[in-house]
């Protein structure tokens, strides 16, 4: 399967452009080590939810908090794997 080829070839692109390029594009490949890394996080995300609907009612404000909480696991996988 041949992609399109877009006017912005990646060789017309600056090195610190090309390193920012394939950080963004190669998240979804991770290392034996970065999978660990987030093992830990997911381990540590479900201890934090269970304190979140042990402490607190069950309202907005938990909603909300269980929102930024997802929020901040998938930012940190993304982070994890990125190597940022």
């Amino acid at each position: 399967m041949q992609l399109y080829n877009s006017p912005l070839d990646k060789n017309i692109f600056s090195s610190q452009t090309e390193a920012l390029r394939d950080r963004l594009l190669g998240w979804d490949s991770p290392t034996q080590e970065q999978l660990q890394d987030i093992a830990m996080v997911e381990w540590l995300w479900g201890r934090l939810l269970d304190s979140l609907l042990e402490v607190c009612p069950a309202n907005r404000e938990q909603e909300q908090a269980i929102l930024h909480l997802e929020s901040v696991r998938e930012w940190t996988r993304k982070s994890i794997i990125r190597g940022s």
